[in-house]
């Protein structure tokens, strides 16, 4: 026999066998596959899941079609599994598949948040990676994501600070802070409820205390407010609550975000706002210009009754007694108890130079208890008060040294009423 046909043979042979080989891997393949669909025909997803794993091995990997219907099986068996410790496993399972898919470059983006959420209800979440899938999937989506992402992205950043060491919280802190910022903007822009914000504001307040932690912060999300008029509205008022809830009504940031607010649509709200600001930096006589200007712009009786309390406390601790009660006499309303008790303090503080003899100037503590109690009729705390004034009555003896008798009525010149003397 020529060397060339047995050369030929044996390539032939070999080439037989190869090919045989080959054949029973893909049959095999094929059946893995056959035998998961019809696991699917009967809704049998734990079946299906067993084929298809056994498949991916066999087929060394699969297309984007076959990884679909494996993690679409997985996701049924997860959503379907009662019992917890199972349910945690096939999650580790469709984890894991996701990973491989995603190697193969057959995921898709539009599964990065679905994959995040898995993370975080796995047998041990890595947060690291939980995070990366928000971040990444909330950019690919454009903030165009399901309501309930962003409270998910943000509980994960807040795990991630409590479970940091102490030498990484306060890098995690400031992502924290900056993760608060970026999400509350994103659930404004995209019209989410106010829970939403409410939550974001709850988690973000186990960790951050005061306005040290927040500002720094702040100055970088101020430069990048929405141009959309409602939504830069409602994040301008997101951040005004925020710095509220800290005290950090002084700060420039928070006047800022209040001018802001006036500037983008200057109502009442923003002028009372206004108002309150001035009031917190001590600049008195500009906060009772703004709560007046706040009072001619309603025409709601109860609104503009609360600007003049606002305005007769201002004059009240400024010391202005005499005009804080002239003022807090006529206010009327839910405020009339308290503005009845303030009326009361107004006096008892002046009364030492309202009178020309000292049994006169107590004789203001009469009118003084008067007022307070008329306070506590309309609902106002004022027992405290009442015992202090009442022991600053003159006594028999004054009364009697001073030729006055009790039951006399006797003129208050500094408040234009009449006393009768106990």
């Amino acid at each position: 026999m020529k060397l060339s046909k047995v050369f030929f043979g044996l390539v032939l042979t070999l080439g037989f066998t190869a090919y045989g080989q080959e054949t029973d891997q893909e049959r095999e393949c094929l059946r893995m596959r056959f035998l998961a669909g019809e696991e699917l025909k009967i809704n049998n997803y734990s079946g299906a899941v067993t084929y298809y794993l056994k498949g991916e091995k066999i087929c060394n990997g699969y297309d984007k079609g076959n990884y679909d219907r494996l993690i679409g099986s997985l996701r049924n068996v997860v959503s379907e599994e009662k019992d917890e410790v199972r349910k945690k496993l096939y999650t580790d399972t469709l984890i894991q598949v996701y990973e491989r898919a995603d190697k193969a470059g057959v995921a898709g983006e539009n599964t990065l948040l679905l994959r995040a959420q898995y993370e975080l209800n796995s047998t041990k979440p890595r947060r690291d990676v939980a995070d990366d899938l928000f971040s990444k999937g909330i950019e690919k989506a454009g903030g165009k994501v399901d309501e309930a992402y962003p409270t998910l992205y943000y509980y994960n950043s807040l795990m991630m600070f409590n479970e940091a060491t102490t030498e990484k919280k306060p890098i995690v802190k400031k992502k924290l802070i900056t993760d608060y910022f970026k999400l509350s903007k994103l659930a404004t822009e995209n019209g989410m409820s106010a829970r939403t914000q409410e939550t974001l504001l709850t988690y973000l307040g186990y960790v951050v205390k005061n306005c040290q932690d927040l500002l720094p912060e702040l100055n970088g999300f101020l430069k990048t407010l929405p141009q959309e008029k409602e939504a830069k509205k409602a994040t301008v008022n997101s951040f005004i609550a925020l710095l509220e809830t800290k005290g950090c009504e002084e700060s420039k940031e928070y006047e800022m975000l209040i001018d802001t607010l006036i500037a983008i649509d200057p109502n009442i709200d923003a002028v009372i706002a206004k108002a309150k600001l001035l009031k917190a930096k001590k600049r008195y006589g500009e906060a009772i210009s703004t709560y007046r200007q706040a009072k001619g712009m309603t025409n709601d009786a109860e609104l503009k009754e609360q600007m003049d309390y606002n305005v007769a406390e201002i004059q009240f601790n400024q010391g202005s007694y005499s005009t804080a009660y002239s003022t807090a006499m006529g206010i009327s309303g839910k405020n009339r108890g308290e503005a009845l008790k303030m009326a009361g303090q107004c006096v008892a503080q002046n009364a030492n130079s309202c009178g020309s003899s000292t049994i006169e100037r107590k004789f203001n503590y009469y009118y003084a208890v008067d007022l307070l109690e008329r306070a506590s009729s309309a609902g106002a705390n004022v027992s405290s008060l009442i015992g202090r004034y009442k022991a600053n009555y003159p006594s028999d003896g004054e009364i009697f040294d001073n030729s006055f008798s009790k039951g006399q009525s006797v003129n208050l010149s500094c408040w234009g009423v009449n006393v009768s003397i106990r």
